[in-house]
């Protein structure tokens, strides 16, 4: 920013003699003295005279240049200029003799700048922030070492790069000559330990000095091109070819010593990808054009970008990569790789096609990889078999498992409904074996589970029905379920131990002292009254005792004990009972609260009828149907319209008994044989098979 500023943009392409103007900056010093299509052919100044312009003074870069004389001649040609126009004043000379006065200013402030200079920035800062992560999470690891100082080698390339393609005209050639040779130190160095790492990853391939080889022959590079020394040809950009050639080596080094390790190929295979794809096409697009004939096809900024995505994609494979990671991170780079592919070609046809200029082509390639990250995301949306949606799908069932939802089903059971909800495998297998946590086998066909118990394994074959390979986010994940599943089960396990020691107290209590003083009230008293309310107390505590002792018991058992409790609550009564229910019942285990409940909510309802309506036929009736299990108790006598009952004891009891075991129940009157109405209770409960 310290630079004169002119306020013009030349045209890089023009390549006749002095330079032409392609734009002038309204409010700039050349504004109304300069137009577009103006060719300068010289600046005069008092001090330095008359000094010739040419259009080797717009070349944005002089590594395009193939001789060590032209690069000197560029150099002289920056320096002479740059005396002229960082003169308080100068005169402008055009081609057709007109002369115009400007007064050059400092740049006016950092949105003057290009926007290939902060693109430079970004890429540069962003990879040596990127390497710096890498040493930091590895620092003894010589592959974290050589991403360091590559990240490092690509920030001084870039920033340097970024200074002197983003002058106006002209810099004073010893800044020039400075940051051109630490631009292509840094270049030689990022280049250098880039293949380093490929000595390295996935395996070392020797114990040889290899990369110490490779550090003299970067040196020896750049001290040549530094210096001034013999090369038979292009003095800066064979070397990187020569470059790329060794990386390509190492690399089919790498996969002939990864031949029967699927792990290292499927993480090689993703990293060859990158590397072709990003370093192929800059080789062909920029380092060849430039050798043959002087020009790139691609701009700096697509160059610089290539090669960082390259960059990105080394570092984030050495930092992040782990066991069968190839599905994520294969189909990310893949995703990427081709919208820079797509950019690149589309902003070489509008360029070399339709003649557009730089910022127009370039935004334009933006738009056109935009459309292809849409088309992508929905097809990815569309036909590919997302896991997370499997996740979202069987995590309900989790939480089921978790709140006890389930208790009819096994822990092992819900463990195995819960992984196939998640991964959709295409065959489940039990396996004997014992396993601590998952595990991937058979280069991510298979993972292996252990049981809930750690006694045995099971064994899932092909993710998504086959879409996919395990990776390794799918055996962290299936850990953290295992935990899960596990805790719960500990928790069950530790409630139910905690419910049952406490209802053996309680039971204990009840037999021992309550059962005891009802006894001897039975025994002691002449009152047949009493004593009759005293055997049908202690009858009701020994069911209750009974109850409590009973952990779970078959359906069939209840629906037997729920009849025999009528039968025997309204013998001598002379009340008319009569029974309902299925001959057989499915083999479904309620608990014992379900068990009680039942038991009382039939008892309730047959005292409220006895006592409030002298009921003289009693029906109760119990099934199945889509809800769960029902039960309806019917009977006649003096009725009245629920609705105007006055709630007791007793109905209270009732609803909330139905309400602990999520169930539900209605009263009515209905007519039913001989045109004869009674009055019901109808009780809906859900069970788990």
């Amino acid at each position: 920013m310290r630079e004169p500023w002119l306020g013009v943009v030349f045209d890089p392409t023009y390549d006749g003699e002095g330079v032409r103007v392609e734009q002038v900056v309204h409010d700039s010093p050349a504004s109304g003295k300069l137009s577009a299509g103006d060719i300068i052919v010289a600046f005069e100044t008092p001090p330095h005279e008359r000094v010739a312009v040419r259009s080797l003074a717009t070349q944005e870069d002089p590594d395009y240049l193939g001789s060590y004389a032209e690069y000197n001649e560029f150099m002289d040609l920056q320096q002479r200029v740059w005396e002229a126009i960082s003169s308080s004043s100068f005169t402008v000379i055009l081609d057709d003799g007109r002369r115009a006065k400007i007064n050059p200013l400092a740049i006016p402030g950092p949105t003057a700048l290009p926007a290939v200079f902060w693109w430079l920035v970004i890429f540069g800062g962003t990879s040596f922030l990127l390497g710096i992560s890498a040493w930091s999470l590895r620092r003894k690891d010589p592959v974290a070492r050589a991403l360091a100082i590559s990240g490092m080698g690509f920030m001084v390339a870039s920033y340097c790069c970024g200074i002197y393609v983003a002058r106006e005209l002209v810099m004073p050639s010893n800044l020039f000559y400075a940051m051109v040779s630490a631009s292509h130190l840094g270049f030689v160095v990022f280049a250098y330990a880039a293949i380093s790492t490929f000595w390295y990853c996935p395996r070392k391939l020797g114990s040889g000095p290899a990369v110490w080889i490779l550090a003299i022959w970067g040196a020896g590079t750049w001290l040549n091109e530094t210096m001034q020394w013999s090369w038979p040809i292009h003095p800066f950009y064979a070397p990187l070819v020569v470059a790329f050639l060794i990386l390509v080596l190492f690399t089919f080094l790498q996969w002939r010593k990864s031949l029967g390790a699927p792990l290292e190929r499927a993480m090689l295979k993703w990293m060859l990808t990158t590397m072709l794809i990003t370093l192929g096409l800059n080789v062909v697009l920029f380092c060849i054009p430039i050798i043959l004939t002087g020009k790139p096809i691609t701009s700096t900024v697509l160059t610089f970008g290539s090669v960082f995505v390259f960059y990105l994609g080394l570092s984030i494979g050495n930092i992040r990569y782990q066991q069968f990671d190839l599905q994520h991170w294969w189909f990310k780079a893949w995703q990427w790789l081709i919208f820079i592919t797509i950019a690149l070609i589309a902003d070489a046809l509008f360029v070399y096609w339709w003649h557009l200029t730089e910022i127009t082509s370039g935004g334009l390639a933006m738009v056109v990889g935009g459309f292809y990250l849409l088309a992508r995301q929905w097809f990815w949306g569309r036909f590919s078999g997302n896991s997370s949606r499997a996740l979202d799908h069987a995590l309900p069932h989790l939480v089921d498992a978790l709140m006890l939802q389930r208790q009819r089903v096994t822990p092992d059971q819900q463990w195995r409904q819960i992984i196939e909800r998640i991964f959709d495998p295409l065959t489940v297998k039990v396996s004997p074996d014992r396993r601590e946590a998952a595990i991937i086998e058979q280069g991510g066909l298979v993972l292996q589970l252990p049981s809930l118990d750690g006694l045995g394994a099971m064994e899932l074959f092909c993710c998504g029905q086959g879409k996919r390979l395990f990776v390794s986010t799918d055996v962290k994940l299936a850990n953290r379920l295992l935990e899960l599943m596990r805790y719960s089960r500990d928790i069950i396990a530790a409630r139910e131990q905690g419910a049952q020691e406490e209802r053996h107290r309680i039971q204990r209590d009840l037999h021992d002292d309550v059962a005891a003083r009802l006894l001897s009230l039975i025994h002691q008293t002449r009152e047949p009254t009493i004593s009759k309310v005293a055997r049908n107390a202690l009858r009701g505590l020994r069911d209750v005792i009974y109850v409590l002792g009973a952990e779970e018991a078959q359906l069939a058992d209840v629906i037997t004990d729920i009849e025999a409790g009528a039968r025997e609550q309204l013998a001598g009564l002379g009340v008319h009972f009569e029974w309902r229910s299925p001959e057989r019942w499915p083999a479904v285990m309620l608990n014992s609260q379900q068990h009680i409940n039942l038991r009382r909510i039939s008892r309730e309802a047959i005292t409220n009828a006895i006592r409030h309506a002298q009921a003289e036929n009693i029906i109760m009736e119990v099934g199945l149907n889509s809800g769960g299990l029902f039960l309806r108790i019917s009977s006649d006598g003096a009725l009245t319209e629920p609705s105007s009952w006055v709630p007791g004891r007793g109905l209270h009891n009732i609803k909330s008994r139905v309400a602990e075991m999520n169930g539900s129940h209605e009263w009515g009157i209905e007519r039913q044989a001989a045109d004869k109405q009674y009055c019901y209770l109808a009780v809906q409960m859900p069970y788990h098979k």
